[in-house]
């Protein structure tokens, strides 16, 4: 289960959104930057994994959150992160919520504009009205990760089946034009923004990890996290090529910009128009652990009671749901949405912190040989905090103009 569900999260609607992001970075550059992003992303889900586990080991617990973890990583490192540490607990548990809020903000644009296209609606608004019941249902019914565990095999089944519809089209009549490699460096990070979000399921990883009774299959070197990220990564990075030849520069993603005329395009929309919708309690699973989680730790002395924490949760679930269509509502483009995410959320949260917490634990003399564990965490650093701070200012910029332009006489 703790493989089909990584697989299936990653399989969703940012596969489709690949082609994208190869068109911006190249045909050349843009498989590169896919493995790369995906060895990187395996690497650092790897050390996040291997620093919380030996936190426990020196508290002598069975685990510890990230949360936690993150703090007193960084309290026991150099003096200059301890005023990060400090807030810790705070500042992961806001990333972590607007990650998940984003990657189901992005579900519900997906489904909405497959929706909108088979129906050919002038807007998605209907779509959202549709929409927003089932997913309000979702959430009121599949609360446990082993009730969503069965519904991902057979969200699986259709991410597969919508998969060779999909390369049915692109092998149809192929004539994109393509370019070789990305002219700005703004364009590169447009596309790591997407493609970190597209290949990063860290709040997925979280919540398999509490919940496995072995978390050792995690991290073994068959385990959930190289298997579950290494295959979709060498598929979107096929499907990301190839349906950046077939199709050429495309606006948001491969469905999009298929036939909508043809039975074939309309049974794939069918199909990952379910499959992503049935994918999302998946991804609100780990925002409200840690609202939960949150709310039981706030006060020391007087820890609320499980049916406290069971209302909390009744409450929290359609919140979470509303915000996400709200969200959709005020910024309904996948695209430039995606990579804002991307750089906004998952550069620090997979990047950034994991290599904080590394150096500092192994502060002040255990950097290995020429310290080489320092080097590779400050090369990571530069490289998250650079597309956190130009990747989240272009992608900002980009839905500005979108939101502008889609108030213009000339809209339709």
């Amino acid at each position: 289960m703790a493989y089909i569900n990584l697989i299936r999260s990653l399989f969703g609607a940012g596969m489709l959104g690949m082609p994208l992001a190869v068109s911006q970075a190249g045909i050349v550059v843009g498989p590169i930057l896919i493995l790369f992003a995906a060895c990187l992303i395996v690497h650092m889900h790897m050390t996040l994994l291997f620093c919380l586990n030996e936190i426990s080991r020196q508290l002598r617990i069975p685990r510890i959150s990230y949360r936690y973890g993150f703090r007193i990583a960084l309290l026991s490192g150099p003096s200059i992160f301890r005023c990060i540490g400090n807030r810790g607990p705070t500042i992961i548990a806001t990333f972590m919520v607007l990650s998940q809020l984003g990657i189901c903000t992005v579900f519900v644009t997906f489904t909405s504009d497959s929706l909108r296209d088979m129906m050919d609606w002038p807007s998605n608004n209907p779509a959202l009205l549709t929409l927003l019941l089932p997913y309000l249902l979702m959430q009121s019914f599949m609360t446990t990760l082993k009730i969503v565990s069965y519904v991902s095999m057979f969200g699986n089944l259709m991410n597969l089946a919508g998969l060779i519809c999909v390369f049915y089209q692109i092998f149809q009549d192929p004539q994109g034009e393509v370019n070789l490699a990305a002219t700005s460096a703004l364009q590169l990070l447009f596309s790591f923004g997407t493609i970190l979000f597209n290949l990063s399921a860290l709040g997925v990883i979280l919540s398999i990890d509490r919940a496995l009774l072995n978390p050792r299959i995690l991290s073994d070197g068959c385990g959930v996290v190289r298997v579950g990220i290494y295959i979709p990564s060498c598929v979107s990075m096929v499907l990301g090529c190839l349906g950046y030849w077939s199709f050429g520069a495309m606006e948001e993603n491969v469905l999009r910009s298929l036939p909508f005329d043809d039975t074939v395009t309309l049974v794939a929309m069918g199909l990952y128009l379910v499959a992503v919708a049935l994918a999302f309690p998946i991804q609100c699973t780990p925002a409200i652990q840690i609202l939960l989680e949150v709310i039981k730790n706030r006060y020391q002395d007087e820890t609320p009671s499980e049916k406290t924490l069971k209302i909390f949760e009744c409450i929290a679930r359609p919140v979470f749901v509303l915000m996400a269509f709200f969200v959709s509502y005020l910024i309904p483009f996948q695209g430039p949405f995606v990579a804002f995410v991307g750089n906004l959320c998952t550069t620090i949260l997979a990047l950034v912190f994991p290599a904080l917490m590394e150096v500092s634990l192994r502060y002040p003399a255990h950097f290995g040989k020429y310290n080489i564990y320092l080097i590779k965490d400050i090369i990571i650093i530069i490289i998250g905090l650079t597309s956190w701070i130009f990747g989240v200012g272009i992608c900002s910029y980009l839905i500005y103009i979108r939101l502008l332009s889609r108030s213009s006489p000339n809209a339709e």
